[in-house]
């Protein structure tokens, strides 16, 4: 395929849709910046279910918004 267009058809519109939404997720937020992140998990198995697990994640961030905390 010349020029890199893709592929045509369904699964080259499905390609780039998926292409579209990655690089949106991985697009970084104007003006704001995470200066510290700390990630927790804590784990329970319960005592009347031995094969259960309860599992907790807790992310803490700080952010500062460079237009107003920065000058």
């Amino acid at each position: 395929m010349a020029g890199g267009t893709g592929g045509k058809g369904f699964w080259g519109w499905l390609g780039r849709q998926v292409g579209h939404v990655r690089k949106a997720v991985h697009a970084p937020v104007d003006g704001l910046r995470v200066v510290h992140r700390s990630k927790d998990v804590h784990e329970a198995v319960l005592p009347d279910q031995p094969g259960v697990k309860l599992r907790r994640t807790v992310i803490d961030e700080v952010i500062v918004d460079k237009k107003k905390g920065e000058k």
